[in-house]
């Protein structure tokens, strides 16, 4: 018979008739039996609270969430422990000398109920912690073996198999024989007990099988050898403080991957964008693009996987703990959503814009966009509350009906909370920038979670609801790249003749399209933006969605009351308050002397009597 870990015989006893468990709240030195008792020991204490208290009572929940947490905790240890048990020569000796005597008292009392029953129970409770603590040693023997984790799921899966077979011994015809009350209870307590204990050892092989990765963490380091490189580093140079050979690896392993991440990104490009784009001018183009956008994620990806390699070796050949792994699985998916929104904000987005030029559906394409970075961000969400031990279908569950209560109660303070998140994505204002919202025109100050403050140019600070945003229209006048409008007439005398008026539009115009104060036609999104601005142009309307106008237009517009008007429509270059008003000046007093240089002035209102019958008048002098 192989050896199996007995330790559990230090810590219960048996009589020929029956089992009797010491109290389950062992010292912390008792290895991984330990842990299990004090695991069997809580979930029975759960069993006993929910049983003799209220659910509907205030501490309820909240108790049972202690317990959870001490159960966490012992499973988490759990991994550790197994790599590090011994065997107890003695105990199974001991063990052997114990089942043998049980099973010899269970061949002679067939014709007695209640002594077979409780052997046969005593045997099976014997049977169901050697089948258990067998195959955590045999998880601690894949373990030392490299094996990979899914040798380790098989095997879990075989003990939780070969348990379920065990606990369904059926007893029920001795059972019935027996006619003591107290016999009866004892019977029934100690089916309780291995109960428990089966229902506690299936919940454990299930946490290692979900979490067989971290008895494999080591399978890689086996396979290449580290150990082997570890002693012989230590060799050279050895200090008993720390490990210098895992020390000397781990500054290697970061290196490397600090010196991968810079080449890394071309690696990427070449598989995903050379190997599909064979015309070299758009490749180049689509390579600024992408390599811009997934070089910082990429990086600190590698970073983040070179550190916990680190953390591996540091504890090889232990594996890593829970608590560990679960925050590197954690960073990993926020990196990894990161990359992935950089790479559709870069590679994705060029490939839709083909498609969208060729539909013509720009808006519906745009939509699924933005619906992808919303799941992308949503299931990255729900992934890392799944690692902090969330209950991601309690959560779901709980936005129906229970939850329908609150909405109702707090629904103000509810919309202005979303409110403000959406405002945030929304990207429709950023502070510091200039807008005017339900009347108020001003300086943003802050977005925060309920309302929102803006600074009114007459040094008024005032406070508006993030709701009521949502629901207003927006003018945001700093979301302007290039051209503030200007929108003036000259209105010139009815002495112009129509050979001096055409001579001064024509200089105007002259003036207007070459002026360097003024947005021209080449001034625009694709001009002055960056690489993705081409591809983007098939989506939206470039020009209108980054800021960029550059109309301009020069003719007669009518015939007012005392002047020929000249319609001057344009859009200067500089956006802000200073130079907009320092390029307006500058461009009025040239209207002036293009005016006065043709011949023209400027009209001014006047207002010409007739008079139809005048009296005589008498010019004589009076004596």
């Amino acid at each position: 018979m192989e050896k199996i870990i007995l330790i559990f015989l230090s810590f219960f006893y048996l009589h020929a008739d029956e089992l009797q468990l010491i109290d389950a709240n062992v010292s912390e030195d008792s290895g991984v039996y330990g842990l299990i008792q004090k695991y069997i020991s809580i979930d029975h204490q759960i069993k006993e609270f929910k049983k003799n208290n209220d659910e509907n009572s205030s501490s309820y929940n909240g108790i049972l969430k202690e317990f959870e947490r001490d159960k966490k905790s012992i499973l988490d240890q759990i991994p550790d422990m197994i790599v590090e048990q011994k065997v107890d020569e003695k105990a199974i000796e001991n063990f052997l000398k114990t089942k043998k005597e049980l099973l010899k008292l269970q061949q002679k009392s067939l014709n007695k109920p209640f002594i077979y029953t409780d052997t046969t129970l005593n045997l099976l409770y014997f049977n169901i912690v050697e089948s258990f603590f067998s195959s955590l040693f045999e998880l601690e023997k894949l373990f030392k073996n490299t094996a990979n984790s899914e040798s380790i799921i098989s095997a879990v899966d075989k003990t939780m198999e070969k348990l379920q077979n065990l606990i369904n011994v059926d007893l029920s015809t001795y059972k019935s024989k027996i006619t003591d009350p107290k016999e009866l209870e004892k019977i029934t307590h100690k089916e309780e007990i291995i109960t428990d204990a089966f229902n506690s050892y299936i919940e454990i092989l299930k946490y290692l099988r979900s979490n067989a990765h971290l008895l494999e963490s080591n399978y890689l380091f086996s396979l290449l050898g580290l150990q082997i490189w570890i002693d012989k580093i230590n060799a050279f140079v050895n200090f008993d403080f720390f490990n210098v050979g895992k020390v000397v690896i781990s500054a290697l392993v970061l290196a490397f991957f600090i010196s991968l991440r810079r080449f890394f990104s071309n690696i990427v490009y070449f598989f995903l964008v050379r190997l599909i784009y064979r015309n070299k001018k758009e490749a180049d183009d689509i390579k600024v693009i992408f390599i811009g956008n997934i070089k910082k994620p990429v990086g600190n990806l590698l970073i983040c996987y070179s550190l916990s390699l680190c953390l591996t070796i540091t504890f090889y050949p232990a594996p890593l703990s829970v608590s560990l792994s679960n925050l590197f699985n954690i960073i990993y998916a926020i990196l990894i959503a990161w990359l992935v929104l950089k790479v559709l904000d870069g590679y994705g987005v060029i490939l839709v814009s083909k498609l969208a030029q060729k539909s013509e559906k720009k808006e519906v394409v745009n939509l699924v966009i933005k619906i992808l970075y919303f799941v992308i961000i949503i299931i990255a969400l729900l992934y890392v509350l799944a690692r902090l031990g969330f209950n991601i279908s309690a959560i779901i569950a709980s936005l129906g009906i229970g939850g329908l209560a609150v909405a109702l109660a707090t629904k103000d303070i509810i919309a202005n909370f979303f409110a403000s998140i959406l405002l945030l994505f929304d990207n429709s204002f950023n502070q510091g920038d200039w807008v005017e919202v339900s009347g108020i025109e001003g300086t943003v100050v802050e977005i925060g979670l309920r309302k929102t403050t803006i600074r009114t140019f007459d040094n008024c600070l005032v406070f508006l609801p993030n709701s009521t945003i949502m629901g207003a229209n927006i003018k945001n006048w700093s979301k302007r790249r290039m051209g503030r409008h200007i929108k003036m007439y000259l209105g010139v005398g009815y002495d112009a003749t129509p050979e001096k008026l055409d001579n001064c539009i024509k200089d105007l115009k002259e003036l207007l399209y070459t002026s360097p104060l003024v947005a021209h036609e080449d001034d625009s999104a694709l001009k002055y933006g960056d690489h993705t601005t081409k591809y983007r142009q098939n989506l939206v309307s470039i020009n209108d969605l980054e800021g960029y106008k550059n109309a301009c237009y020069v003719a007669l517009s009518d015939f007012a009351d005392s002047s020929i008007n000249i319609e001057l429509y344009f859009y200067t270059k500089s956006i802000g308050a200073k130079e907009f008003r320092e390029a307006r000046q500058e461009l009025m007093l040239e209207f002036m002397r293009i005016i006065e240089k043709n011949g023209l002035t400027f009209a001014f209102p006047s207002r010409s009597i007739y008079i139809e019958n005048l009296p005589p008048l008498d010019l004589k002098p009076k004596a």
